[in-house]
């Protein structure tokens, strides 16, 4: 399910060159567009997770994958830049109760040790469906022509009805209730039962200034500008990958096929990363791969090589997925019961305004004669930023286990 929402999240850095010529869309029309995804979700990301727990998680992840299923299909019918901002505001709206639809059901299937690691092989889904998509653009774009429909039309079609076709079928394989899932054994439902019956007394038992209390504690804030800097960079990398890979005179084929390196990588990288986890190694992994990320991508403006220039690019995506799939647990360690539910919450809202910067930011330095060096540097500074943030936090205890 998470595979088909980031494939239908992605899949316009795809169709981006053709798109943008057939639309005559400007690099800051599509930069907005791919950023004004995440106002949509963050907008109504909250209000998502109020409407999960009134319909429950069966009835509400079925609605939210059809939703944006059509929207993404939907995308073939756009033809003015209006249109584009639209339905890309419209597609986080759909998508923005699923994630914390999901998250909500695996963090009530596993216990609270497991919480980090289930996660960061949840992540694990993001690069892959990245590669899938570009790979599966590189065979949709030839059917360009096909009953009058551009390539990209018919990219956003096809790969836009699985999620539609999943969300039926979810509602119907999805038990209501977890415990009464067909796959556990009678021991595992005695100890799935129990450990639902105490986080509802759990529910039961919250204050709202508890609740609220998460917002005022200062190193949530601290964890959440790190996740902004994390995001606007990996954002950039999502949405402007084929065309940076486009820029170096690759044909579009070959473009598809190249952006899948990077993101196999990431995958890797991150499946070994979380095989051991601790305190102080997740920390050392962290700022050991946001140096690298940091380091490779400031170095790219300075290697006229493209076989230099794309083994570094490829070695910044991975060590971003490391990032990203290592930062989950962080919170983890000073925040428990509601209070992490508030914070995390805080902490992926703010990273998604950093997913929706990003790309716009990075639009408007690619307008220059320097071509993308500069939204390369910008982005090598934000690591550097955040490399110095996480260090002194780090440093000081404050990401420890408590």
């Amino acid at each position: 399910m998470f595979f088909f929402a980031y494939v239908d999240r992605v899949n316009v850095s795809f169709a981006a060159a053709d798109m943008r010529h057939d639309l005559m869309l400007s690099g800051t029309t599509y930069g907005l567009g791919a950023g004004i995804f995440f106002i949509g979700y963050v907008l109504f990301e909250m209000p998502g997770n109020y409407i999960l727990g009134r319909l429950g998680a069966r009835l509400w992840l079925s609605v939210c994958m059809i939703a944006w299923g059509l929207v993404s299909a939907g995308m073939a019918f756009v033809g003015t830049g209006t249109g584009f901002l639209v339905m890309r505001f419209v597609l986080g709206v759909a998508e923005s109760g699923f994630y914390p639809g999901i998250l909500f059901f695996l963090m009530q299937a596993f216990p609270p040790k497991l919480h980090a690691r289930v996660v960061s092989y949840l992540i694990v889904v993001i690069p892959v469906a990245s590669a899938v998509s570009s790979l599966l653009a590189s065979v949709i774009l030839h059917l360009n022509g096909t009953w009058n429909l551009h390539g990209w039309q018919w990219l956003f079609l096809i790969e836009g009805l699985p999620s539609i076709l999943l969300g039926a079928l979810l509602y119907h394989c999805l038990p209501e209730r977890l415990e009464h899932a067909v796959w556990l054994t009678e021991d595992e439902r005695v100890v799935m039962a129990g450990r639902l019956a105490y986080l509802r007394a759990s529910r039961q038992s919250r204050s709202l200034d508890l609740f609220l209390g998460a917002f005022r504690l200062p190193i949530v804030w601290k964890i959440a500008v790190v996740f902004f800097c994390i995001s606007f960079v990996s954002s950039t990398i999502h949405f402007w990958l084929p065309q940076m890979i486009a820029h170096a005179g690759f044909e579009r084929h070959n473009v598809l096929r190249l952006a899948t390196v990077p993101y196999f990588a990431g995958a890797v990288a991150l499946l070994i990363s979380v095989k051991r986890t601790g305190t102080v190694t997740d920390n050392r992994r962290i700022l050991s791969a946001l140096v690298t990320a940091c380091l490779a991508l400031g170095s790219m403006t300075f290697i006229p090589s493209l076989a230099g220039q794309g083994a570094l690019l490829t070695l910044a995506t991975a060590a971003i997925f490391v990032i990203l799939g290592l930062m989950w647990g962080v919170p983890g360690r000073f925040l428990h019961g509601v209070q992490a539910a508030a914070g995390v919450a805080l902490i992926n809202s703010f990273g998604n305004l950093g997913n929706f910067f990003g790309p716009v930011v990075f639009a408007s330095l690619a307008g220059s004669t320097s071509a993308y060096a500069w939204g390369l540097i910008m982005d090598a500074l934000m690591l550097g930023g955040a490399t110095i943030f996480f260090w002194k936090l780090s440093r000081k205890g404050s990401v420890s286990s408590t």
